[in-house]
């Protein structure tokens, strides 16, 4: 379902990129990194956030957790206040962008990873397995750190200090 989110957000995005009067690398970079820190890491995360935490029994089910796990309520709250983080990138913009797209690029290089010893483990990592892990958490880390590359921002931060 991811995956299919993330290709309907680069779609929104790249007619939104054409449609653009003054097409910049650091224009394009910044409305890359807001489509996705809001698309998918923001609106999306928020529901599943609120999903786990009002209804922890559907959400254990649907997530792999046993019921009443204490690191379910601990990810729940914490996708609570990383997504509303990645919400904010819509009014706070550019040094702001920097917080919420490194939490969430290290953030999915970890999930990345960590699926990926899982279905190792279970005798399941094939070429399509890492495909769908890639396509739905590294790829994000990817389109984040060079959309932030391409914003600019990283570039203010230093000429700053």
């Amino acid at each position: 379902m991811f995956v299919f989110l993330l290709g309907g957000l680069l779609a929104a995005a790249s007619v939104h990129i054409a449609l653009m009067k003054e097409r910049t690398l650091r224009r394009v970079g910044e409305l890359a990194l807001l489509y996705v820190l809001v698309g998918y890491c923001g609106v999306p995360m928020l529901i599943l956030s609120v999903g786990n935490l009002m209804r922890p029994d559907q959400a254990a089910h649907y997530l792999g957790f046993p019921a009443g796990n204490p690191f379910q309520d601990f990810l729940g709250v914490a996708y609570l206040g990383m997504s509303l983080l990645s919400i904010m990138a819509l009014w706070y913009r550019r040094t702001f962008l920097i917080g919420p797209a490194v939490l969430w690029a290290v953030f999915f290089v970890g999930a990345t990873l960590i699926h990926m010893k899982d279905f190792g483990e279970r005798g399941a990592l094939t070429h399509g397995s890492m495909l769908a892990i890639f396509a739905s958490h590294g790829l994000i880390s990817v389109l984040l750190a060079a959309a932030l590359i391409a914003s600019g921002v990283l570039q203010e931060t230093a000429r700053a200090s």
